[in-house]
């Protein structure tokens, strides 16, 4: 008997490599069907492997983008300081001419300027080595200062225009690289999309072709087979896929009611065992009457009262019970139901009551924390199948 996989193995496995591997070790699909699935995977990964290149190329575009942008923030910050600083020189130029003007009337007027000026005037203004003298200390310090004023305005002019200049060509680099950033995400949305695409396509493929072996397992009264076919559709589609599956199963299978009221005088007894804990609530781990049980450990107690020896986990219990069909059901029968807590195990089991408010449709069960043992009817939400000690 093939067993379920055991807790802890195989979980870092990757989804589609796994759905690989188990799809590799069923019944082999047709070779055009083979040949889809392969040329799918290969697609897959090529196309796994452009979207990492571009999200790199992207990655290295953002940094130069983000660069160019504090450069351009910093040529900014340059252009209205130096314009700033223009701007107080031309103040400071104005200011010294206008003092330099009065200074000049002042003196050739009144006789009556600072003392380097008065001392010009000590002698005859009229004389000419005089005049001289005034206009190459008055007027020649005027236009020398005239001079430099020109001078430091075409350098700070020559400054500012020479940044405007890289400004102008920082905003033309950084607008080329903002366009090529927004392509490179456009490439990547269209990459991540086919990706998608195909990876859903790959897996409606694989959970198709696990319907189909699923369906001819149980027509061949295959349970591991069953067992396989729904693990391999979990691996790529979780647990829908699986439910897909095992709903093809049932589909396909004769439909009877549940079971029979006559059973065992074993499984009867271990049925009896079950009611009397009716109402005791449920405990994780639990295994003591009257105060305590969780799923397996109910079955495995009531059974023990009836006088056989089965394991404590619910996978183990299915792992190694012998299986039977669904049409044949006995009062005492386990029912088993796989992954209803995402973990992709057999996980829960019921007993099967043959009878009760819900008829032959009737289970005994510790359903979860919160509740307590009681009747129930029979839910086949993952319902994988059934075991007779």
């Amino acid at each position: 008997m093939i067993r379920v996989r055991r807790r802890g193995t195989a979980r870092s496995t990757p989804p589609l490599l796994l759905a690989a591997l188990v799809v590799s070790s069923l019944l082999m699909p047709s070779v055009a069907h083979a040949q889809t699935i392969a040329q799918t995977q290969a697609e897959i990964a090529q196309l796994s492997a452009e979207l990492s290149q571009q999200e790199k190329t992207s990655e290295i575009t953002a940094n130069e983008y983000d660069a160019d942008k504090t450069n351009l923030a910093t040529l900014d910050a340059n252009i209205v300081s130096l314009q700033a600083k223009e701007k107080t020189k031309r103040a400071a130029i104005t200011t010294t001419s206008a003092k330099l003007v009065t200074a000049i009337v002042r003196a050739y007027v009144y006789g009556a300027a600072d003392a380097q000026i008065i001392a010009l005037f000590n002698q005859d203004v009229t004389r000419s080595d005089s005049r001289s003298v005034y206009e190459d200390q008055v007027i020649g310090n005027l236009a020398q200062l005239k001079n430099t004023y020109v001078a430091e305005k075409h350098s700070l002019d020559k400054t500012i225009s020479e940044v405007a200049a890289q400004r102008a060509k920082a905003q033309q680099q950084t607008t080329a690289i903002e366009a090529l950033l927004a392509q490179n995400v456009r490439n990547e949305k269209e990459t991540q999309t086919t990706l998608a695409v195909v990876t859903a396509k790959l897996k409606t493929e694989i959970i198709a072709y696990e319907i189909k072996v699923g369906v001819a397992a149980a027509r061949a009264k295959n349970t591991a087979g069953e067992e396989e076919a729904v693990a391999a559709a979990s691996a790529v589609g979780g647990q829908n896929a699986a439910n897909e599956v095992i709903d093809a199963i049932q589909a396909a299978l004769p439909v009877v009611t549940y079971g029979t009221p006559a059973g065992s005088a074993q499984g009867e007894a271990a049925l009896a065992a079950a009611k009397t804990q009716v109402g005791v609530p449920y405990v994780w781990g639990g295994e003591t009457p009257g105060e305590g049980f969780d799923c397996s450990g109910l079955v495995q107690w009531a059974w023990a009262k009836a006088g056989f020896v089965i394991p404590r986990t619910t996978e183990s219990q299915w792992a190694n019970l012998r299986h039977i069909p669904l049409t044949s059901l006995q009062p005492g029968d386990l029912l088993f139901y796989y992954n209803l807590d995402g973990d992709h195990e057999v996980d829960h089991v019921v007993m099967y009551a043959g009878s009760g408010p819900w008829g032959t449709s009737t289970i005994i069960a510790a359903a979860h924390t919160g509740t307590n043992v009681s009747l129930a009817p029979i839910f086949t939400f993952g319902l994988i199948g059934a075991a007779r000690p």
